[in-house]
C-alpha cells in the first residue's frame, strides 16, 4: 500500500509544482496566442492576458510530457533491476 502513496504524492507533486510553471510558459508563448488570434480569429488574448484555454492547452502538454518522463523513467529502473 506505501507503493500507492508513494505514486499519489509523486503525481500531486508534478501536478503541483505544473501551476506555476505552466502559468510563466503561458504568458511566454504570448506571441503565439497573438498569433493564432490574427490568423485564426480564435480569441486568445484579451486585455489581461492569454484565455483561459491557453493555460489549459500549456498545461495539458506538460502533463503528458511529464508522464512519458515518468513512465520511461519507471521502465528504465524496472529494466535495471536484477532478475531472480
Amino acid at each position: 500500500m506505501t507503493h500507492f502513496w508513494h505514486r499519489l504524492a509523486t503525481t500531486i507533486a508534478i501536478v503541483v509544482l505544473g501551476v506555476p510553471i505552466t502559468f510563466a510558459v503561458t504568458i511566454a508563448l504570448m506571441p503565439l496566442w497573438s498569433m493564432i488570434e490574427r490568423r485564426y480569429g480564435i480569441e486568445s488574448v484579451g486585455h489581461s492576458g492569454p484565455s483561459d484555454w491557453c493555460f489549459w492547452v500549456v498545461f495539458g502538454v506538460y502533463l503528458f510530457l511529464s508522464a512519458t518522463v515518468m513512465l520511461g523513467l519507471r521502465r528504465s529502473a524496472q529494466s535495471d533491476t536484477p532478475q531472480s
